[in-house]
C-alpha cells in the first residue's frame, strides 16, 4: 500500500511571496504531492448512500449518457478489460497500436488473440497521429488511438483514414476523460471509446471502465454488456475504499511533509525486496510468441462495478467542469513559464487541455536521471513511466520518436487540490534545475 502511494508522490515548492512568471529564480519551499485523488474523504463516505437508491449503476449510465451523448454506454472492470472485450468481439486478426505506451494495452490485446502491429510516435509529440498509421491502416485491421496522459491526438484524421481503408477504430480516452475536441468529448469519435475509474485517473473509483459505442453496427452492444473474457462478480470494493482513505491521509499536507515524503527514497527498494522474496517461477519452454495469454485473475478483469463505485463516479462527473476549468488553468501556467525555455512540452497548438490527466515535459539534451537526481537533492520528485517500449529492443531502430520520448519524458502533477502558486513555482524549480544541468555528453 505505501509503495503505491510513494509512487504516486511529486514535491514542488510554494512560497509566501509572490512570484512573476518571469521569476529567473524560485524561492521558497513547500511540498504537494504528486497526485491527489479527486474523490475525497466527503465523496467516499457520502457515496455509501447507494444502498438507499434503487439503481446507481443504471443512474451512472443515464449521466455517461449526457455526458458523451452516445446511446450505447457498456460498463467493464478496468479499462484494459474493456479494450479486450472490444477486441474479443471484433473479427478482425490484427490490432494496430503505439510502440510507446501503458502494456496494459499489449495484454488486451495479447488476451483477446490479436496480433499486435506497432506505430511510432510523431516526432516531437506523444502521441501517434494519422500520418504514423498511414502505412499499417491496412484493410482488416483495428487501429487502436490514444490520447496519452490526455494530450489529444488527431484522432478525426485517425478515423478519417480507417474509414478510408475498411479499418475498426478504438479510442483510448483512459487518460483524457473531460478533455473535448471541437466541442465534443473525447471517447466519442472512433467507433468505439473506452475510459477508465482506476485510482491513478482523474476519476478515481479503484477500479472499472466504460466503453462507448460510435458504432452500434460493429458489435451489438447487448453483447458487450454480457461478454467478458474471463468469470466475474460484483462485490463491495473494501480494499480499494482502505486504499484511497489511506492515499488521502497519506497526501493531506501535513503527513505528506512529516512522514510520507521522508519515506520515498524507500521507494524503489521495497519492490525490489518483494521481488527477491517471491518464489521463482518455473522455467518454460516456450517462447514470448508462442504464449497464449489468459486473463489475469485480479480485480481488473473479475470485478464488476459495484453501485458503490457508481455513485462515487456521479458525484465526481458533477463536479467536471470545475475539475477541466482548474486543470486547463495549471496547464496555461505550465506552458507559460516553459515557454522560450529549452524544457518542451507536448500539448499540441489551440487544442484542449481539459482532459490533461498530467502534464508531460522533455529536456533535449540532458540526463533525464541526472534531472531527477539534481530535482530530488531540492525536494523536487518527478514521475516516470514506461521507460521501454512494447516491442522488442531488437526493434527499437524502427520507432526512433519513441525511443525518445521513454528516455527523455517527465511528468508534472495536474489535479485540483493544487493550486496555481504552487504549480508556477514548480514549473519555476524545473527551469532552474534544467538550467544548471550540463549538456549530456553523446557516444
Amino acid at each position: 500500500m505505501l509503495n503505491t502511494l510513494w509512487s504516486n508522490a511529486l514535491l514542488t515548492d510554494t512560497s509566501a511571496s509572490s512570484l512573476q512568471l518571469q521569476s529567473s529564480r524560485p524561492s521558497g519551499h513547500s511540498i504537494v504531492p504528486f497526485n491527489v485523488l479527486e474523490t475525497r474523504n466527503r465523496d467516499l463516505f457520502a457515496a455509501l448512500s447507494w444502498m438507499f437508491h434503487s439503481d446507481p449503476l443504471g443512474a451512472l449510465r443515464e449521466a455517461l449518457r449526457e455526458f458523451t451523448g452516445q446511446r450505447h454506454i457498456s460498463f467493464a472492470p478496468s479499462g484494459e478489460c474493456a479494450i479486450a472485450q472490444i477486441l474479443s468481439l471484433l473479427p478482425q486478426k490484427e490490432v494496430v497500436i503505439p510502440a510507446w505506451i501503458c502494456h496494459q494495452v499489449k495484454e488486451a490485446a495479447e488476451i483477446a488473440g490479436k496480433r499486435v502491429i506497432y506505430v511510432d510516435l510523431a516526432k516531437n509529440s506523444i502521441n501517434a497521429t494519422s500520418a504514423e498509421y498511414d502505412e499499417a491502416a491496412r484493410p482488416g485491421r483495428i487501429l487502436l488511438a490514444a490520447h496519452l496522459f490526455g494530450v489529444p491526438t488527431d484522432i478525426e484524421a485517425i478515423c478519417k483514414l480507417a474509414k478510408s481503408r475498411d479499418c475498426v477504430t478504438i479510442e483510448d480516452a483512459v487518460p483524457a476523460i473531460g478533455g473535448m475536441l471541437h466541442g465534443r468529448p473525447l471517447g466519442t469519435f472512433a467507433d468505439f471509446g473506452v475510459f477508465s475509474f482506476q485510482q491513478s485517473k482523474r476519476i478515481s473509483a479503484f477500479r472499472g471502465g466504460v466503453i462507448v459505442v460510435n458504432n452500434h453496427k460493429l458489435i451489438d452492444p447487448g453483447k458487450l454488456d454480457s461478454a467478458r473474457v474471463t468469470p466475474t462478480v460484483r462485490t463491495m470494493p473494501v480494499a480499494g475504499l482502505a486504499m484511497a482513505l489511506a492515499h488521502n491521509f497519506a497526501t493531506a499536507p501535513g503527513v505528506y511533509r512529516w512522514l510520507t515524503l521522508p519515506m520515498l527514497p524507500l521507494r524503489g527498494a521495497l519492490p525490489t525486496l518483494l521481488t527477491k522474496m517471491r518464489p521463482a517461477k518455473p522455467s518454460t519452454s516456450h517462447s514470448s510468441s508462442e504464449r497464449v495469454a489468459s486473463a489475469p485473475r485480479n480485480q481488473y478483469y473479475t470485478r464488476e462495478i459495484h453501485p458503490y463505485q457508481a455513485e462515487l463516479v456521479l458525484r465526481v462527473l458533477r463536479r467536471m467542469d470545475n475539475i477541466r476549468e482548474h486543470v486547463v488553468a495549471l496547464a496555461n501556467i505550465y506552458t507559460e513559464v516553459f515557454r522560450n525555455t529549452p524544457i518542451e512540452t507536448f500539448l499540441p497548438p489551440d487544442s484542449d487541455a481539459g482532459g490533461l490527466m498530467r502534464f508531460p515535459i522533455a529536456c533535449s539534451g540532458k540526463n533525464r536521471e541526472e534531472l531527477l537526481r539534481l530535482a530530488l537533492k531540492r525536494g523536487l520528485y518527478m514521475k516516470v513511466l514506461w521507460s521501454q517500449l512494447l516491442p522488442e529492443e531488437s526493434e527499437y531502430s524502427r520507432f526512433p520518436n519513441a525511443v525518445w520520448v521513454a528516455r527523455n519524458l517527465v511528468l508534472l502533477p495536474l489535479y485540483t487540490a493544487l493550486s496555481a502558486k504552487a504549480a508556477e513555482l514548480l514549473a519555476l524549480n524545473v527551469v532552474d534545475v534544467e538550467r544548471s544541468m550540463p549538456e549530456q555528453q553523446i557516444g
